[in-house]
């Protein structure tokens, strides 16, 4: 089962304390709070994760399963944050990323990513490079002119997705390439043209219903989560929107290689390498998280 982060941190607190009070203290969040967000994640995940013995919560075998992935991550994100020196001080370094690549990045870091980061601000775009920035380092799936500079991240791709309660409402599509009575959300404009808008096109054919159309991947992932239909979002997303359910793979989607790619052809300054070295790391491990699936 594929919990965000953010949500495999609760479970992970309820577990070592035994309880949603415990939990609640050390995340420094309300009783009433925590319980109605693991009544949330329990009814996304399909199965109970804790039982209650002798007033104490234990977990099931649902429960044991997502413990084993959120410390496996846990453990992870400990290696990267010791093996990582700190950012010199300065002026902070200037980094171009896309802005949901991003926003699924900082929700599968957490709060260890401002540590790790420390003066570094990100620049974020919809559409390729922020327009009149002047970068330090950008992330980007273009092929890089410089190859030898350019550090590889990993690959992203796409998959379908749907919202919790659609899938309650309209059941799971029984071929995912054939998207017949359901309803979806499609791409227009320049977003039409990529891979993702043209599968999700063909799939839309013979008799599926447009229930909005919009045109990028930003925007559509506000719709697809709160259950206007079916669309391919990035891996990761739920992530960003936990009521997401990854629906199916599109192996007819292509994965990208991402870059990091510093916008100096000369020396990188002691600050810009550092920060590129938690960029690679910290983004790696996202990257790896969300083609495991």
């Amino acid at each position: 089962m594929l919990l965000p982060w953010e949500q495999l941190r609760l479970v992970l607190a309820i577990a070592r304390h035994g309880t949603v009070v415990g939990a609640a203290r050390a995340l420094r969040t309300s009783r009433v709070a925590l319980d109605a967000a693991l009544k949330s994640i329990e009814r996304g995940a399909g199965a109970a994760l804790f039982v209650r013995e002798n007033g104490r919560l234990l977990p099931t075998d649902a429960g044991r399963s997502a413990l084993r992935t959120g410390e496996r991550i846990s453990e992870e994100m400990e290696k990267v944050g010791r093996a990582l020196p700190p950012i010199p001080p300065g002026p902070p370094v200037q980094v171009g990323i896309d802005a949901l690549l991003a926003a699924r990045w900082l929700q599968t870091a957490g709060g260890d990513l401002v540590r790790w980061l420390g003066p570094v601000t990100l620049q974020l775009s919809s559409r390729g490079k922020p327009r009149g920035a002047a970068l330090d380092l950008e992330v980007t799936a273009r092929r890089p002119s410089r190859p030898g500079a350019a550090r590889p991240l990993g690959v992203t791709g796409e998959a379908l997705y749907a919202s919790e309660g659609y899938l309650l409402d309209r059941g799971r599509p029984a071929r995912p390439d054939r998207l017949v009575g359901h309803r979806v959300v499609l791409l227009t404009g320049l977003a039409a043209r990529t891979d993702a808008g043209r599968w999700l096109q063909r799939a839309a054919q013979g008799g599926a219903d447009v229930a909005l159309r919009t045109d990028g991947l930003v925007s559509m992932l506000p719709a697809v989560a709160a259950g206007a239909g079916l669309g391919v979002l990035p891996r990761g997303s739920e992530e960003v929107a936990p009521e997401l359910v990854r629906v199916a793979e599109i192996p007819e989607i292509p994965v990208r290689p991402l870059w990091l790619v510093p916008s100096s052809t000369g020396r990188l300054s002691a600050r810009v390498r550092r920060a590129a070295e938690v960029l690679e790391r910290s983004l790696g491990m996202a990257l790896r998280r969300w083609e495991r699936g």
